[in-house]
Parts: C-alpha cells; sequence; structure tokens
C-alpha cells in the first residue's frame, strides 16, 4: 500500500491484539484508518469497543482515543492497551509468579471445568479452570493499581483464549474439546505499544458518555 497517516507510508506497523469475537473488526481496522486519515480530527470515540482493537489502532496512529463499553472485560482490555504506564520487566515479574502457582479446585473450576470424556459442554478442561482459580485468587492478593491489575488481567483472559473450547461467542461450546483446549494455560505479557495520544477508558452507558464528553470522530 502507498497511503500516508501522519507521515506514515502504510498501516503495517499498527498491530492490536484480542481474544475471539464475533464481532472484532480486525479484518477492517486498515480500512476503518483510511477512512478517517485526511479528516482534521485528534479526538477518536470508538464507542461499543468490545475487543479494543479499533482504539489500540486509532491510538497507534497518534489519536486521543476514548474507548467505551458497558462490558468489564472491554474495560480491562482498553485500560490495558491504552493505559498502561510500568516497564515490561515489573509486568513480567508478576506473570512469572503466577504462571509458577499450582492449581486447585474453585469456583471457575465448579462452573466452567469440564473432564476429558465430556457429558455436559464446558469451555475449559479442568486443568485450565484449577490453574485459572489459582491465579485469579492470587491477582486478589498482590494491591496492585487498576492499571495494573488490568494488565495482568488481560494477560489471563488472551491466554483462556488459546485453551478454550468455543468459537470465540459465550454460548458457543464445542461438542468436542478443541485441540487448544489440551494445552496448558500460560500467561504471556500482551504487546504494550507506546502512544502519543491522551487516552481515556469509560465504562458506561454510551448515552451518558456522549453527554458528558466531546468528540471530533
Amino acid at each position: 500500500m502507498n497511503r500516508n497517516l501522519f507521515n506514515y507510508k502504510d498501516f503495517s506497523f499498527i498491530k492490536t491484539q484480542g481474544i475471539k469475537y464475533a464481532g472484532s473488526k480486525l479484518k477492517i481496522i486498515p480500512y476503518i484508518l483510511e477512512c478517517a486519515k485526511d479528516l482534521e480530527i485528534k479526538t477518536v470515540l470508538d464507542g461499543f469497543s468490545g475487543s479494543t482493537r479499533v482504539s489500540q489502532a486509532f491510538a497507534q496512529a497518534d489519536y486521543d482515543v476514548i474507548s467505551s463499553d458497558i462490558s468489564h472485560w472491554s474495560e480491562v482490555f482498553a485500560k490495558c492497551f491504552l493505559l498502561h504506564d510500568k516497564n515490561y520487566n515489573y509486568y513480567q515479574d508478576i506473570l512469572n509468579d503466577l504462571n509458577s502457582l499450582k492449581g486447585y479446585d474453585g469456583w471457575f473450576t465448579e462452573h466452567y471445568g469440564g473432564v476429558e470424556e465430556m457429558d455436559v459442554k464446558m469451555p475449559f478442561q479442568l486443568k485450565n479452570t484449577r490453574k485459572l482459580d489459582a491465579i485469579r485468587d492470587k491477582i486478589e492478593e498482590l494491591n496492585l493499581s487498576d492499571i495494573d491489575k488490568s494488565v495482568i488481567l488481560a494477560s489471563l483472559l488472551l491466554a483462556l483464549d488459546k485453551v478454550d473450547s468455543t468459537l470465540g461467542h459465550f454460548v458457543s461450546y464445542l461438542s468436542k474439546w478443541s485441540s487448544r483446549s489440551y494445552n496448558d494455560l500460560f500467561l504471556k505479557l500482551p504487546d504494550l505499544k507506546k502512544t502519543n495520544g491522551e487516552h481515556k477508558v469509560i465504562r458506561g452507558d454510551i448515552f451518558e458518555v456522549i453527554k458528558n464528553n466531546s468528540f471530533d470522530l
């Protein structure tokens, strides 16, 4: 592509992360940016931000982004990718400790864990929900800031996406275990990109968001 975006030749430098999601805009992000690049705008509202891939893309393209959704998991992703403020080693040390934990039966195992010989469809195998229970409980003990906790939780969400047995939609559990569900849950640091804009994350009703804030796009 021979396109210009703030003096960049194309959009290949923009890389976003997310989980399997039926409404993800991953494949059309270059076209969204192409439509916006000639507009005289700086502040962008990504309403119903979902997986936040669009928020991430505009943030990496030097816009000021307001990422908004009513869901908690979307807020976690937005704070992780738009607001992270610690260095790589800080987060990696936490993930190393969490990965070393021994799993046990807890709430997630009781409600979302399934045995290998599946009689009831479940999204995760028991070995991974047990690890999930240990990791999720430990996160609550770490006394992290809201943003730092979001980075760690985003890592957990991305890790769970690699061992699930779904189609990327909450109700679409597979009737047989997916091949990836046999993998071991392992946390990796999200790809945290440095951005130059001033970003804001708002979880709430979209009509309240647009009533109390202003945007160029």
